[in-house]
C-alpha cells in the first residue's frame, strides 16, 4: 500500500490520497483510497496513464522491497491492463492507433468480450503491443519515482506497520518529512 500511495502523491495526474490502510478487509489485504478534490463526468489520458502508474505501485514496492512478487497485487494487474486496453481499444488514448474506437460497445468491452470481429490479426496485434507499451511507460515510472524515493517508501511502511491506518493529514505529514510536497 505504500507503494501506490508514494506514486500517487508525486504524480500529478492522480487523485490524493485520502487514507491507507494495511487492515484486512475481504479479498484486499489493505487499501489505498484516493478521491478526487470535485466529481468529474469525464478523465484525461493523463489522470489514466497516472493511476496506471499508481496500480504498480505496490507490484513494484513487493519487487524492490522484497525481491520477489506475491498474488497480491493480481486485481491491480487486472484493473490496470483493462484500463489500458480501453485507452487502446475504446477512447482513442493512443497514438499509434488514433481515434479509433474499437470496441464494440461499453458492455462487451468491459466484460472481456474483446473488440469488433472484423479486426484483422495484425491491428490486433498492434493494440496488444500499444497496451504493453503504455503498461511498460507506466511500469518505468513508478519505478523511478519509488527508487527515488525509497526513504519515504520506508518511512511511510513503518509507520503503517505501527499504526495499521494512515489519515490524509498524517500522510501528509510523512512526505513533507521526506521531502515530497503533496
Amino acid at each position: 500500500e505504500a507503494g501506490h500511495a508514494l506514486v500517487a502523491s508525486v504524480l500529478p495526474y492522480a487523485d490524493p490520497v485520502h487514507k491507507i490502510s494495511i487492515i484486512s478487509r475481504g479479498r484486499a489485504a489493505g487499501y489505498t483510497l484516493k478521491l478526487p478534490f470535485e466529481d468529474r463526468k469525464m478523465q484525461s489520458r493523463k489522470e489514466f496513464l497516472d493511476d496506471i502508474a499508481v496500480s504498480l505501485g505496490g507490484y513494484i514496492a513487493e519487487e524492490l522491497v522484497f525481491g520477489d512478487i506475491t498474488t497480491g497485487a493480481s486485481n491491480d494487474l487486472q484493473v490496470l491492463t483493462n484500463l489500458a486496453k480501453n485507452m487502446v481499444s475504446r477512447y482513442g488514448m493512443s497514438d499509434k492507433m488514433g481515434p479509433i474506437a474499437f470496441a464494440a460497445s461499453a458492455q462487451r468491452a468491459l466484460f472481456g468480450e474483446g473488440v469488433e470481429g472484423d479486426i484483422s490479426e495484425e491491428v490486433q496485434g498492434q493494440m496488444d503491443a500499444e497496451v504493453k507499451r503504455i503498461i511498460m511507460d507506466a511500469h518505468k515510472k513508478a519505478l523511478d519515482i519509488i527508487t527515488t524515493h525509497r526513504k519515504a517508501l520506508n518511512a511511510i511502511a513503518e509507520k503503517l506497520v505501527e499504526v495499521e491506518t494512515l489519515e490524509r493529514d498524517a500522510f501528509e505529514d510523512l512526505l513533507i518529512a521526506n521531502g515530497i510536497t503533496p
